[in-house]
Order: structure tokens, then sequence, then C-alpha cells
């Protein structure tokens, strides 16, 4: 008893094909050399790609944000170098200002040693024992010397004097100044 045309049961049909057409679309992959890359993913690599892709051009963006900080850093960097240097001026034009008004020739009162029309050399520093056998390192005498000290004390008495009566008729020259000006 033999069977002779049997049908095959349709799910078996079925599964035999499907095993048929995996095996062959594997065969497709394995031998085809232009997809065939042995132990790496391609899915991956792509992806990898594209965060390379994204995170250059994230940093292309902060390097363009922080070149435009860098200039506007720059420019106020520039203006307060200007600005300092404007202060710098004025302050040095002020100094300059205080020196011719307050600080003039006519009114210092200290002696200069350097100036060739010194008013202290009028007077002779000693008078008496002008022998030659004093030398250099005697120090018999000095500069500024004065063996007529009551004069020179009322020569500066004088001179001191004088002075505080400019400095006084100065001061209440500034005040009434200050007083018509301020008030």
């Amino acid at each position: 008893m033999k069977k002779i045309n049997l049908l095959p049961d349709p799910k078996e049909v079925a599964a035999i094909e499907a095993r048929k057409n995996r095996e062959k679309q594997r065969q497709s992959r394995f031998f085809n050399v232009r997809t065939q890359v042995t132990g790496v993913d391609v899915k991956a690599l792509n992806s990898q790609i594209e965060e390379q892709k994204l995170q250059k051009a994230t940093e292309h963006g902060k390097e363009a944000a922080y070149a435009t900080y860098q200039k506007q850093y720059d420019l106020v960097a520039q203006m307060l170098e200007k600005e300092e240097a404007e202060r710098t001026r004025r302050l040095a034009k002020k100094v300059q200002e205080f020196r011719e008004q307050k600080q003039q020739v006519k009114n210092k009162q200290e002696i200069d040693f350097w100036d060739p029309s010194r008013e202290w050399m009028e007077y002779p520093a000693y008078l008496r024992d002008s022998e030659s056998c004093y030398g250099p390192s005697s120090l018999q005498y000095f500069a500024r010397e004065d063996l007529e000290k009551a004069t020179c004390l009322k020569m500066q008495q004088e001179q001191f004097r004088q002075s505080l009566e400019k400095k006084l008729k100065e001061r209440q020259q500034v005040r009434v100044d200050k007083k018509y000006s301020g008030s």
C-alpha cells in the first residue's frame, strides 16, 4: 500500500519555501562583493559617521560663538585702554596746570645751588684767617657760613615776613574769589 500522489502539508511547504528564500538572501549577501564586510556592522559605522558630523557642526558653532565673544571682549579692552589713556592725559594736564599756577619760580623759597644768580653767594663765607696755609681738607670754613649772623637773621626774618604777608594776601584773594563766584 503505497501512497502515491499525496499532497504535502501546506504549512510544511511554506516553511520549506521560507528556508529557501532565507538561504538565497544569505548567499546573495555573502557572495556579493560590494556589500560584503566581514565582522563589521555597516549601520553602526554609518551612525558613527553621522554622530561625528553632528559633533563637528556643534564644535564649529561653539568656535564661531567664541570668536564673536572674543571680538566683543577685544573691543571692550580697546575702549578701556583708550579711556585709561584719556584719564592719564587729563591727569598730566591738570598736574601741568597746577605747576604753572602754583609752583612758579617767583614763589619758591628754597635755594638752588646750581643757579648762577645765587643770592646767597653775595655774602662771604669766611672773612678771617684767609691764609694760604689752610688747604681744602682743613675745613676751616664752610659754604653758607656767615660770621655776621645777626645781619643774616634780620634778613631772614624780613624775608619770612614778606613771604607770610604774600601768602596771607593770596589766601584772602582766594576767599574773596570763592565768595563772589560760589555763593
